[in-house]
């Protein structure tokens, strides 16, 4: 918000170089972002936190700087407490129509009748007021609904009354209703755009923007001046919803104050019967008509302790009553009626801030605090995403972060049903349509990236969550993705070599033994999205925990990626429950060990984890290691089989074993694989 020097010393006399208000206001939490010279004039450009609509205001802001300064705040007559306004009487028989339909997102609606105005030109102080707020001069009327507006922090709308057919109505629009509004664009409103209508058609978009039809132009001769309390949530929603951010909305939607509706609209009134020549008429007032009030008990032994100094009661006063507060009370403690345009302020402890921000931060003595609290403790699941990401980068792998907003078109082809996307109502930008339901487009997206700036080895690892829409409820779950692609390695003896299924299969089963879950098993299953033909999914005693496989040439594509990407995607809430994180150590093997390699010839259907269980099982706890030695393919071999040479380790925890017993073993593994597999031997 824009704020000119000038302005600000119409309700405080000082004369204090503007770069060190600058600073004063800055200081106290008010931050001013720039301070530069502008036709002679200070224009301060002010960022205002969402907490302090009161600040949207010149004279909030001049509050601020007077209370810094302590000096008296200058408040224009027509705006200060005491004054009260008459609404039109019940018993008289209004000659205008006011018809609140939806007071939840309206609390309050005044509207007052001037007659007999000429439009025209403002004089130059009032133009000069405007054009400092980065405003363009329209009208007399216009620009002193916008003068109010930033002097009060109080949105205003004058409309041209004998544009008005049959009263003022402010209730929902009809779906695909339209209206043009003063920009001469034509908005289309759904039912939850709030709109101020005639008997015909709606005449603005509540709190948001005016419509064309109503403007006022240099023909208006009578106008009715509206002043309103819209719903803030409400007003948010409509501007994004069409695409308009005017002053008013910035305003309304961060709360306005209900005690300055009626005292604006009297300002403002009061500058048209001036500046105009209009004639008041009647005001109406429908709504809620009590504003934010909250009265809180204060120790000043308890505000000197937190803060470390000491402010003697007559100090802290003054502080709150220059910020607005009213202040009584005996002794040590006070009591204290918070101003309505104060709503931020709902404890004790805010109320010492307020005097601690004036007060002056930089007099506050730094000191080393007597307790320091005990660090907080963290989650076993975290923990847990801990062990995981260092077990990863032991690996070799790096860690990458991506957005958890995507495109909705990243996710075609993967198969999600659409009633489990979380979608974004009013998203920034078409790439942050949705929440995504995997972590995959972000690993393929970086992945891309990387290869763009001609990395050749990529091995990435992402801990993140991923967002479905269940019935009525939204489930987040963290989950593991790990992204092979491009050269494992590249030299002399080995030449380039790729990464491949059985690499990543790898980093699954180091880093699951290190979690110590037992009983994994990789099963062939088809995941949307992957090669058919190169997928497994992980199963812990028939439970999913995870899947993994060769990303399909079809996603690849859509990411520019024309490497081979091997891809896996483990739920963490899952494998948690399942793992032990308990270690136990046992010692190497005090006897020898006996290989024995076994060649066999095998339909391709049957599976490493089949063959692998049927040898565990005979062999029990003798067999300490199963490991492939060797797979052979040529014409001895038939076109649906494979040969595979699998070298075997007996070994006991309690003796030396000897040769007849292993053989004895080996041949019972043999008989029962040739049963169940159908498996012969070379």
């Amino acid at each position: 918000m824009k704020v000119s020097y000038s302005w600000l010393k119409d309700y405080v006399d000082t004369k204090i170089d503007p770069k060190k208000i600058a600073h004063l206001l800055t200081m106290a939490g008010v931050n001013v972002a720039s301070c530069e010279n502008v036709g002679g004039d200070y224009i301060f450009e002010l960022e205002i936190t969402a907490n302090r609509p009161d600040c949207l205001s010149v004279l909030g802001v001049a509050r601020e700087l007077a209370a810094l300064l302590g000096k008296s705040l200058k408040v224009p007559k027509d705006l200060r407490d005491g004054k009260k306004q008459k609404a039109q009487s019940k018993k008289q028989k209004p000659s205008f129509n006011i018809t609140l339909n939806n007071p939840e997102l309206c609390f309050r609606y005044t509207a007052r009748i001037i007659k007999d105005v000429e439009v025209g030109p403002s004089p130059d102080w009032l133009k000069n007021r405007i054009i400092s707020v980065g405003l363009r001069p329209v009208n007399n009327i216009v620009d002193i609904t916008n003068f109010v507006l930033f002097e009060t922090g109080q949105p205003l709308h004058a409309f041209d009354l004998d544009r008005i057919k049959e009263g003022i109505i402010i209730r929902r629009a009809a779906s695909d209703e339209k209206i043009i509004t003063i920009d001469n664009i034509p908005r289309t409103m759904t039912n939850d755009t709030l709109v101020i209508a005639d008997g015909s058609e709606p005449i603005a978009i509540a709190g948001v923007m005016g419509g064309l039809k109503t403007e006022v132009s240099n023909m208006t001769k009578n106008i009715l001046l509206e002043s309103a309390f819209f719903d803030p949530i409400s007003v948010r929603r409509t501007s994004r919803a069409l695409g308009i951010a005017s002053e008013s909305s910035y305003r309304f939607e961060r709360k306005i104050n209900n005690g300055m509706v009626v005292k604006a609209s009297e300002r403002a009134c009061e500058l048209i019967t001036e500046i105009a020549k209009g004639e008041k008429g009647e005001f109406f007032d429908v709504g809620k008509k009590t504003s934010y009030s909250k009265n809180i008990n204060l120790s000043i032994k308890k505000t000197n302790s937190l803060l470390g100094v000491t402010i003697k009661k007559n100090e802290a006063i003054k502080i709150l009553k220059a910020l607005g507060f009213s202040v009584s009370g005996k002794n040590n403690f006070l009591k204290i009626a918070v101003p309505g345009f104060r709503e931020d302020v709902k404890n004790d402890i805010n109320v010492i801030e307020e005097i601690a921000r004036i007060y002056g931060y930089e007099r506050i003595p730094v000191t080393i605090p007597r307790i320091v609290g005990n660090t907080t403790i963290k989650e076993p699941i975290s923990l847990f995403q801990e062990k995981l990401s260092h077990a990863l980068i032991r690996l070799g792998l790096n860690e990458i972060i991506t957005y958890a907003l995507i495109n909705r078109n990243k996710i075609k082809g993967l198969d999600v049903p659409p009633d489990q996307i979380v979608a974004i109502k009013n998203p920034l930008s078409i790439d942050q349509e949705i929440m995504r339901p995997t972590l995959l487009p972000g690993m393929l997206e970086t992945i891309s990236y990387n290869f763009n700036r001609r990395a050749k080895q990529l091995s990435l690892f992402e801990i993140g969550k991923t967002y479905k829409e269940k019935g009525n409820s939204y489930v987040e779950e963290p989950v593991l993705s790990i992204g092979l692609a491009g050269i494992k390695r590249d030299n002399w003896r080995s030449h380039k070599q790729g990464y491949d299924f059985f690499d990543i299969k790898g980093v699954l089963e180091k880093l699951l033994d290190e979690s110590g879950l037992k009983g994994v098993v990789f099963k062939k299953g088809s995941i949307p999205g992957f090669n058919k033909n190169i997928t497994s999914i992980v199963e812990q005693n028939g439970d999913i925990v995870g899947h993994l496989g060769e990303v399909s040439k079809a996603e690849c594509g859509k990411f520019d990626i024309e490497k081979d990407v091997f891809y896996a995607e483990i739920y963490i809430t899952k494998l948690f429950k399942k793992i032990s994180l308990s270690k136990k150590y046992a010692s190497f093997g005090r006897y020898p060990s006996i290989v024995r390699d076994v060649s066999m010839v095998m339909d391709k259907s049957v599976t490493s984890q089949e063959l692998e269980n049927i040898i565990k099982e005979i062999g029990k706890d003798l067999v300490k290691d199963i490991s492939l030695a060797d797979c052979y393919k040529g014409k001895q071999i038939p076109e649906n089989k494979r040969a595979l040479l699998y070298r075997i380790e007996y070994r006991s925890d309690e003796k030396t074993l000897e040769d007849s017993e292993v053989d004895r073993l080996h041949s019972d593994i043999k008989t029962t694989l040739s049963e169940k597999l159908h498996i012969s031997f070379r």
